[in-house]
């Protein structure tokens, strides 16, 4: 077809392979002589500014004919990385179904954390992909990293052909660089998935300090990774942020065999000097973490995410050489900070069982205070999976390895009784979740005589409050509110105004309990004037519920309408997110809508006050409360005694997934 024809109709012209065109090293054997080339490069360059779209594929960047798709000074060139998500699964299932076979094995690796781990090392390229995961048929993932790890692992595959072999297709494009370039690379054997190109200048004074490296020219470092990416060993980040890079999965491996052939001082040096250039790292990603800014706070997120595997690598290093563990905390914080519970309880027990590995004379001091720390990590992961005896237990442990910690000056005596001070406060909380209140209270009181003894005056206030809560649920109602006063009053004296909301509630709800409603009233309005101030909406909620049931309690019925409202309007808003309130909310909704059919009957608007009931049954039975529903559905039966409405019996019925018949029996027998 001639050029001309293509420029005025639009097809699509795909040119794959085009190494073979110059008879690169890679290519299939293809290649043209000089003037065919310059006749094809010619062709394309008539088709510039046509209809006609023309795709060039390559494993080189073709320079050749950089003429034909730079428009503009800008090069039109579409960097080719790993799948997507979606197509990198799919591709993994069938990988899987090939290789593995067994069913049930493949649903276990599905949940498998070290699975996941090792395809977001794969990070979706498909050669890679295929070669590393058929492993998983005599391997389990772990032993996967593992020999990853150890450059111990069969990648031969393709034979031959060196189109289709992985690890001579890396050979390649490494064999072309400078052999400064390949020095200095090698550097590089330690990461995995990305590299903070930013951060290499620190990383070659790291590596300087130690004495296999001292002759290495790390100012060139820049150059050899420039190299890198032209050979596709290294690429931008999708991201699109300068000094990114994504590492060709397969290259880390490669460079460890390089690394394997140096002598056992050098590889320890380089280890040594990734983890300490590390364990900087983490510490300027955790204080980005904590910023007030929010922006920075997303950057060491960021960071956190793209620098997970490296970071952990660093830290394995730290547990083998028995030092001090900080890089831990930077990435417990992270996985707090995003939600992953059981990421974090991995890592915890992973790090705690690391510890029990600890020769009982490096135990001591910094060690030793480290292993409390995480512990206390651990421990909180169990917690908030409702694991209370293995919570209980964690904490315990801290007691005990505190107690045994020898006390040196004046500051760490106070920095161990308060860290004490802390786990019997945790302590009685894990008691006061189990309604172990007894026990709970006790374990507060011991936490709080030692935050008096050492005078740790503010965070007294979250015991007093913790305190409270026990005697309110003990219905010791004028002890609760002593409690709640105190830790009101060191809140106020410590300025720590948007915690006041917690407590100005709990004492709307002790003067409530006591029939007290004015001063309920006035509690829970001061409460709910923080959280406004503090934009906090979603706590908004549960204190507009609250006022409603009081201005219903003094039978102002209008205003605990407008109060019932302005929760559930809050709590739909929450309950209709993604984010992680979003269930909770969706199940509070229900205690609103009871009051507000609660609230209606009261007015005998029996037609209103079924339709709020009916939603509340409808997510309580969808939450599987079987008690609340029962609740709920003794009052529908009172409605329909007194309006022998039988849509009551139908509606209740297909909620419940049975006959009005059965649900006209059900209220029978509730009132027998």
């Amino acid at each position: 077809m001639s050029p001309v024809k293509l420029c005025d109709t639009p097809y699509l012209l795909m040119l794959d392979n085009l190494e073979s065109v110059t008879g690169q090293a890679l290519a299939i054997q293809n290649t043209l002589p000089a003037g065919e080339q310059q006749k094809l490069r010619q062709f394309l360059l008539k088709l510039v500014g046509g209809k006609t779209k023309v795709v060039l594929g390559s494993r080189s960047d073709e320079a050749w004919l950089t003429d034909a798709y730079t428009h503009g000074g800008k090069a039109n060139v579409y960097p080719l990385g790993g799948l997507d998500p979606e197509s990198r699964t799919v591709l993994a299932e069938k990988i899987l179904e090939a290789q593995v076979g067994d069913g049930q094995r493949i649903a276990a690796l599905r949940q498998d954390d070290d699975f996941k781990r090792l395809m977001a090392l794969l990070a979706g390229y498909p050669l890679a992909m295929e070669v590393v995961l058929a492993n998983l048929a005599r391997q389990s993932p772990q032993e996967i990293l593992a020999a990853l790890n150890a450059a111990d692992v069969d990648l031969n595959v393709g034979g031959g052909d060196k189109t289709n072999n992985i690890l001579k297709c890396v050979e390649y494009s490494h064999s072309n660089l400078s052999p400064q370039a390949q020095k200095l690379l090698v550097c590089l054997a330690p990461f995995d998935s990305f590299i903070f190109q930013g951060a290499l200048e620190n990383y070659g004074k790291q590596l300087q300090q130690r004495e296999p490296f001292a002759d290495y020219d790390f100012a060139q470092f820049d150059v050899a990774i420039q190299e890198a990416i032209h050979w596709g060993l290294l690429s931008p980040h999708e991201s699109g942020f300068p000094g990114l890079l994504t590492i060709q999965p397969i290259f880390p491996y490669f460079l460890r065999t390089k690394l394997n052939h140096l002598e056992a001082t050098t590889r320890d040096a380089l280890y040594d000097g990734f983890k300490a250039h590390y364990q900087g790292l983490a510490g300027s990603y955790q204080q980005l973490m904590a910023s007030k800014d929010p922006n920075q706070r997303q950057l060491g997120l960021l960071f956190c995410r793209l620098e997970y595997e490296n970071l952990y690598t660093a830290l394995q290093i730290c547990l083998r050489k028995r030092e001090t563990i900080d890089i831990f905390f930077c990435l417990a914080e992270y996985l707090k900070q995003i939600n992953d519970i059981d990421g974090r309880l991995q890592l915890s027990k992973f790090v705690c069982d690391a510890h029990d590995s600890y020769p009982k004379e490096i135990c001591k001091g910094e060690i030793r205070f480290e292993m409390t720390m995480a512990l206390d990590r651990l421990a909180y992961c169990y917690l908030a999976k409702q694991s209370y005896q293995q919570a209980q237990l964690s904490y315990s442990r801290i007691v005990n390895l505190l107690e045994q910690m020898e006390e040196g000056d004046q500051d760490s005596k106070r920095h161990k009784n308060i860290s004490l001070a802390s786990t019997y406060h945790q302590l009685g909380y894990v008691a006061q979740e189990q309604r172990q209140y007894e026990q709970a209270r006790s374990h507060y009181q011991q936490a709080l005589d030692i935050k008096i003894e050492f005078n740790d005056r503010y965070s007294q206030a979250s015991t007093y409050h913790q305190l409270g809560n026990v005697a309110e649920e003990l219905r010791e109602y004028e002890q609760a509110r002593s409690h709640y006063q105190q830790a009101l009053d060191i809140k106020i004296e410590f300025g720590d105004r948007y915690s006041q909301a917690s407590t100005y509630h709990q004492l709307g709800i002790v003067a409530q309990a006591l029939r007290e409603y004015e001063q309920a009233r006035s509690h829970y309005q001061q409460a709910l004037d923080i959280k406004i101030e503090f934009n906090d909406r979603y706590s908004q909620a549960s204190t507009y519920h609250q006022l409603g049931i009081v201005a219903q309690e003094l039978r102002e019925f209008e205003q605990a309408r407008s109060h019932y409202q302005q929760a559930l309007d809050i709590k739909i808003e929450f309950g209709e997110s993604a984010g992680a309130d979003g269930s909770a909310s969706r199940y509070s909704q229900a205690r609103t809508y009871g009051q507000l059919g609660l609230l209606a009957e009261a007015q005998e608007d029996y037609s209103q006050a079924q339709q709020h009931l009916q939603k509340a049954l409808e997510i309580f039975v969808e939450f599987n409360d079987q008690h609340s529903a029962e609740m709920v559905l003794q009052i529908l039966a009172r409605l329909y005694q007194n309006t022998q409405d039988d849509l009551i019996l139908t509606a209740i019925a297909q909620c419940l997934h049975i006959t009005p018949a059965q649900v006209q029996q059900h209220f029978a027998a509730a009132s027998a």
